[in-house]
Parts: C-alpha cells; structure tokens; sequence
C-alpha cells in the first residue's frame, strides 16, 4: 500500500514538497500497514499433542526436540522433508514453518497448480502480470522436482502473503 500523492496538496497553498522527514515517515507507515499482525500472533503457545500415542521404547525420545518449533529448526531441514510436512501436515504451525523456509529458499507457491515454483534461471519474459522462463516445480503427485521450460507464471497466482 502506498499513499497517493494527492495527500501531499494543501487546499489553500496547493502541492506540498515533502522533505526528508515526511518522506520517511511515509515510508515507515506503509511498511507498518505491509506488516500488520496476523490473528494467530496472538494465539496462546500449545503444547505439543501426539496425533496417535502410542506406547514406545524407553530408549526412543519421549518428547520432540527442543526448539523443534521455530523457523531456524526448520531451515536445517531438507528440501523434501519440508515439502513433505507442507502437504502432509495440513493446518498446523509445522506446515505454516515449512512453507516460511521453503520461500526462503526461493520458492514460490502457486495457488492454482497447488506446488512450490523455482526460477531454474531468470525469466525471459517479465510484465506487470506475468513471468515466463524456466522453473523448478515440486510435482507432489510423483514426490520429485521437475523441470518446465517456457512456463508463465502469472503474479494473479502467486501466494505472496508475507509470512514474518
């Protein structure tokens, strides 16, 4: 979001030169309104609940790894792994951790193909609308990465909510 120049005109002197000061000003209140807590953040921490307790050796770990919740853990995962809790953990906070470090890794998911993309090389084409190039897709039907040459990446399909 950006605040349109016609706030910088007074009724009676006209336009307004904004100076250094406004100018960031500015600047820190759109990045305030990109930035706006979610619902979730102020959701109360839950413990971990086992899906299906079951009884284990007493050898084997009783409880998860600690600090197994938090995006750093999560950034020493392999690619797959990550792929695999994003589709197979539906709604929890691990596939929300998962698809944070997967776009750290420079994927991108696509809301009508439901897959992760990877720019293989910079696009041929870029427009307001759309890219087209070469991309690494994550095909979660077959479990492997694939290759697409000459795919258009329309933005309209871009999962770009900001997951800080």
């Amino acid at each position: 979001m950006s605040i349109p120049l016609l706030l910088n005109f007074s009724p009676i002197s006209g336009p307004l030169l904004l100076n250094k000061e406004n100018i960031y000003e500015q600047r820190i209140l759109e990045s305030g309104v990109r930035h706006l807590p979610h619902p979730s953040d102020s959701e109360k921490h839950r413990q971990y609940l086992q899906r299906t307790p079951c009884a284990t050796a007493s050898w084997y770990p009783q409880q998860p790894p600690p600090n197994s919740d938090t995006v750093d853990f999560f950034q020493r995962l392999s690619t797959e792994t990550l792929f695999f809790i994003f589709y197979y953990m539906e709604g929890t906070k691990a596939q929300y951790l998962a698809a944070k470090a997967l776009k750290k890794q420079s994927w991108r998911f696509h809301t009508r193909y439901m897959m992760w993309f990877q720019r293989h090389e910079e696009p041929k084409i870029i427009t307001e609308e759309y890219e087209q190039g070469t991309y690494i897709y994550f095909d979660y039907e077959k479990w492997g990465q694939r290759k697409k040459e000459g795919f258009t990446f329309e933005y309209r399909y871009l999962e770009d909510r900001d997951l800080n």
